[in-house]
């Protein structure tokens, strides 16, 4: 990769300006930016007759990109359709506790509150569930989980964003998978599905065939926001490419535990069809594959 996917360029998408200390808050815009979301009860499909009984956020899994400009302020009308108590959480941004999600901040069944949060740190952050009967845990498996993406204002320009959810799925969920025994057939195109067969998916999708397929092209910068949440621990691999982390090290694979995340830029030069995957063998065989198509 071209010198400017070193580190400067990683942290500065990252955090902003490489000057600005990492826990300096961004002062508030004034902005508030204001989102209607609903929790409802949804048939998904994870894959071509692999339908999952969900719980998700305005009917997708992930939920739908919460964006800002940092500094700006998140107004969230949070409408629960369900049976049970849910929540909307989230990770970094400031908000006081009784905007949390976890004692306070709850939608009870059949009613709308409003959450607030004041997003004046940089980066790529989960949103989930916290009220759930268990907590996250049966929220999180369900479906209720998505991106917060905050933009740095003084970050590089990018011309590609890709974001990632990795996450896990509960077996009891499905109500149908694909006419064959789990764990004994193959896919087409010689792709192998493993013994965890859509247990791991790619925002909410498992395999080549129904994973999000990215694009971009040569020249291009291309930011990459990549979020795990479950219960496994996975990586995000990139075939064919590479990107500089914090401490100046260069990699093409990263580790996210439950919760986690990361942010990362690279200038596209390598044109062609490439694979993208967990590199935990039974993760990548249970669904966590897709393709990033790079034209010349």
């Amino acid at each position: 990769m071209r010198r400017n996917t070193l580190f400067a360029l990683v942290l500065a998408a990252a955090c902003g300006s490489p000057e600005r200390k990492p826990d300096e808050p961004y002062p508030l815009t004034g902005r508030a930016r204001s989102y209607d979301i609903e929790i409802t009860e949804f048939d998904w499909d994870v894959a071509p007759g692999a339908v999952y009984r969900a719980v998700g956020y305005n009917g997708s899994i992930p939920g739908p990109i919460i964006e800002a400009e940092a500094g700006d302020r998140i107004v969230i009308r949070l409408k629960n359709n369900t049976s049970q108590p849910r929540s909307i959480h989230t990770h970094v941004v400031k908000f006081d506790v009784a905007n949390d999600g976890a004692k306070l901040g709850i939608a009870p069944p059949g009613q709308t509150i409003t959450i607030e949060w004041n997003a004046v740190f940089a980066g790529t952050f989960p949103y989930h569930d916290h009220a759930g009967a268990t907590g996250e845990s049966d929220g999180v498996a369900a479906g209720l989980f998505g991106a917060l993406v905050v933009h740095a204002p003084d970050a590089p320009r990018s011309d590609v964003e890709n974001v990632v959810v990795l996450s896990d799925m509960d077996m009891s969920r499905y109500k149908g998978l694909p006419e064959m025994p789990i764990g004994t057939f193959p896919a087409t195109n010689g792709e192998y599905h493993g013994e965890h067969q859509y247990m791991h998916t790619l925002n909410g999708r498992a395999y080549h065939e129904w994973a999000p397929r990215f694009r971009a092209k040569v020249g291009d910068r291309v930011r990459w926001r990549i979020l795990s949440i479950g219960s496994e621990f996975h990586t995000f691999h990139v075939h064919g490419h590479r990107w500089t982390l914090a401490d100046g090290t260069i990699t093409d694979n990263v580790t996210l535990g439950p919760g986690t995340y990361t942010t990362f830029d690279w200038v596209e030069d390598n044109p062609g069809e490439w694979m993208y995957h967990c590199h935990v063998p039974s993760h990548m065989e249970g669904g966590m594959m897709g393709t990033y198509e790079v034209s010349p």
